[in-house]
Formats: structure tokens, C-alpha cells, sequence
């Protein structure tokens, strides 16, 4: 018999009892891991929790530790339109011991806006993963077919919570004829609304929009009560949040919007997605040595072989992004050398500021670029690093 129908507030309430002691839960678990915003992870395991036909708790967690919510303060409008804080989701800081999981009993994961478990847990539980909805490149990390349940989607769209609403559409509507409650819906689809409108910028990005986006707005402006007039002013709250980043120190700047990677033979590459540019860094560090001296311990804490930044920022009205790619040791000079001979042209690299930035040495290697192709951001941009270490 499935649970009746809680609020958001109240089931994330309930997620964290039971993870203070998972294996009293009698009803099997699964968790559901997105990305440092946790939208999508909790849409997905509040609809799959209370669908009519369930007989599991999903867990939603969050892909950063609780101290890194302060860094985030673009949630706070997108789970204000929720009745939800910061302080109400799940982090990994909440996960008990890696051990303690491995006992549970058919516990699984699922992923979320991305398709292969990185870093600890993906050491600890990879083999656990049985499903995932992402919109990034295939991995083939994810097994192909099981016997879980779980939806196993890698598809292209503007937004991967376009994909979790398409997905979860059936069960969202039996779930509402069933058990009603407006306010619920409007509050999951605030949540699912405001992922969409920065993904796509709106709709407006065509790039990136896709029809599967489109349909997602439209269902969620019917479950949100209509209110397309308001997505701008949604959308406006939220970029006005993420960009304000001047009370940050610029160590916690890099941490803000950061995501890492293991390669073969334990080869590191770190990305960290900055929203002012360059000379907004360099003067806030004090000057370029400063800069990356904090760039150089970040990357040391690390251990990355190849550690990137990159920017973006609206100068005169011209959206424009930054690329510095810095590699620390011999082999992350080749993978470097590799990448910007095969991307050049793909990412429109132009020379930043005639090379001042620039270096070159068998054992260290830094460049920074303009990147005129804007429309690639670090979903494609990552990759061809990637791509360049595993070559």
C-alpha cells in the first residue's frame, strides 16, 4: 500500500529520520543523487516515494556537503517558491557511514543529471547504481538492463528536469487524482519550473532548448496554476542570486560551481564555473601571482592533473565566456596540449589579453582563451577534456 501523500517539507522530515538509522526502515530504500541544486533528485524521489503503485522510500540527496550550501545562495528563491530552506535538504554530510549503507538490504541508486558515480561513492557504491535520467553524454557507467525498476534515460534536452517530468508525468498525475492537494503540486512544480528556465534561459536559448523542454514548461505552468507572466521575475530571482558572489573569498568562488573527475590511471581534471570574469578574479585575489597561488592550492587540495576555470560574464550587453586550462605535471601537459589542438576550433579559442596568463614548461602548461563558441558551456566542454586525457 502506497504512503499517503506528505508535503515537501514534511518528507524530506521523514528522509532524514530514516537515515539516522536506515536499517529500522522496513520499507526498501533507494537514494537518489543529483547535483548540487537537488531539484531534480527531490522531484524524482517525492513522485517515486507516494506514485500509488510504490513500496519504496526514496532518499533525495543533494551532490554537495552541508557546508557548501552557503555557497549556493540561488536556492534560496527556488525553495522559498517551494516553502522550503537550505537547511531542509539532504546532503552527503547526512549519509551514515559508507559502511553502514553497504549492509542495507536491496538499497540502490539512482542518479540524476549525471550517468556515472564520481569520487567516494562512486568507489563505495557504483556497483548499486540501477538507474539514472541525465541529459550529458553516455558514460556507459550505468548497467543497461535490470531487474530494479528504475528508469535508465540518457537523452539530449535544455534541462534534465525536462526529462524527470516527462518521465514522471503518469505517476505525478495518478498521484494527484488519487490524493489531490494543489499546493503540493505547485510546489514541486516550482522546483522543476525554476531548473528549466536557467537551463534554457527561458526557452530563449535555442542552442540548447528542445521540445521536450517546451512541453515540460507547459505542464508545469498547468500544475503551477498557469503562471507563465511570473517566469521571468522566477528566473530574475534566481540569476540575480547565483551572480551575487562578492562576499565569497575566491577559494570558495572556485568551490561554488565545481565539478571533478577521475580518468584512467587516476588521472584528475577539475572545472569550476565562475559567473564574473577574469579581471573580476585577478583583482579580487590582488593581482595574477595571488590568483593563482589560491588556484595552485585549490588544485593541490585536489590532486588534479588538470585544473580549469571557467567564466562568464555580460560586458555591454554581449554575453561572453573565459576558458584557462593549467596543467600541473608532465602528463597533464600532453592531455592539455592534446585538447586545445583538437578543440581550437570547435570552442572558437582566441588568445586572452595577447597570452599574458600563458605558460610553457614539460611539467607546467597554462592557457586562457576567449572562447567565442558561447554556446558551449561546461556540459561540452568538459567532455572534450576529458576526452583528451583518455586519448
Amino acid at each position: 500500500m502506497p504512503l499517503p501523500r506528505a508535503s515537501l517539507s514534511s518528507f524530506l522530515t521523514s528522509a532524514k529520520s530514516i537515515l539516522s538509522s536506515p536499517s529500522k526502515h522496513s520499507t526498501p530504500l533507494a537514494f537518489i543523487i543529483g547535483n548540487e541544486s537537488a531539484g531534480n533528485a527531490l522531484l524524482l524521489a517525492y513522485l517515486r516515494t507516494y506514485a500509488p503503485t510504490s513500496h519504496t522510500f526514496y532518499i533525495p540527496l543533494s551532490n554537495i556537503p552541508r557546508t557548501d550550501l552557503s555557497l549556493r545562495p540561488e536556492l534560496i528563491p527556488v525553495l522559498t517558491r517551494a516553502n522550503l530552506k537550505p537547511s531542509d535538504l539532504l546532503t552527503l554530510s547526512d549519509l551514515p557511514a559508507h559502511s553502514t549503507l553497504k549492509q542495507l538490504k536491496d538499497a540502490r541508486w539512482v542518479l540524476v543529471d549525471h550517468n556515472a558515480l564520481q569520487g567516494e561513492l562512486g568507489k563505495a557504491f557504483k556497483g548499486d547504481v540501477v538507474g539514472c535520467i541525465d541529459h550529458h553524454d553516455e558514460e556507459d557507467s550505468v548497467p543497461r538492463e535490470t531487474n530494479a525498476g528504475e528508469p535508465r534515460i540518457v537523452e539530449k534536452s535544455g534541462s534534465c528536469a525536462s526529462l524527470v517530468v516527462r518521465y514522471c508525468r503518469s505517476a505525478w498525475d495518478g498521484l494527484s487524482a488519487e490524493q489531490g492537494d494543489v499546493e503540493g503540486d505547485k510546489e514541486l512544480a516550482s522546483l522543476a519550473l525554476a531548473a528549466i528556465l536557467v537551463d534554457t534561459q527561458n526557452l530563449t536559448a535555442e542552442s540548447k532548448t528542445m521540445e521536450v523542454d517546451r512541453e515540460a514548461v507547459g505542464y508545469l505552468e498547468r500544475k503551477w496554476g498557469g503562471e507563465g507572466g511570473d517566469r521571468e521575475g522566477c528566473l530574475g530571482d534566481i540569476t540575480r542570486a547565483k551572480e551575487d558572489i562578492g562576499g565569497l573569498g575566491l577559494g570558495d568562488i572556485f568551490r561554488k560551481d565545481y565539478k571533478q573527475w577521475t580518468e584512467q590511471e587516476g588521472f584528475n581534471i577539475g572545472v569550476s564555473s565562475v559567473v564574473k570574469d577574469l579581471g573580476y578574479l585577478i583583482q579580487k585575489a590582488g593581482d595574477e601571482g595571488k590568483f593563482f597561488d589560491v588556484l595552485r592550492e585549490f588544485a593541490s587540495d585536489r590532486k588534479l592533473d588538470v585544473c580549469s576555470v571557467m567564466t562568464t560574464s555580460h560586458e555591454e550587453g554581449v554575453f561572453r565566456r573565459e576558458l584557462l586550462v593549467w596543467a600541473l605535471n608532465e602528463k597533464g601537459v600532453e592531455a592539455a596540449k592534446k585538447f586545445e589542438s583538437s578543440s581550437r576550433k570547435r570552442l572558437g579559442l582566441k588568445e586572452w589579453k595577447e597570452g599574458r596568463l600563458d605558460i610553457d614548461g614539460e611539467k607546467e602548461w597554462r592557457r586562457c582563451w576567449w572562447q567565442q563558441s558561447v554556446e558551449n558551456s561546461r556540459k561540452q566542454v568538459a567532455p572534450l577534456l576529458r576526452a583528451s586525457i583518455n586519448s
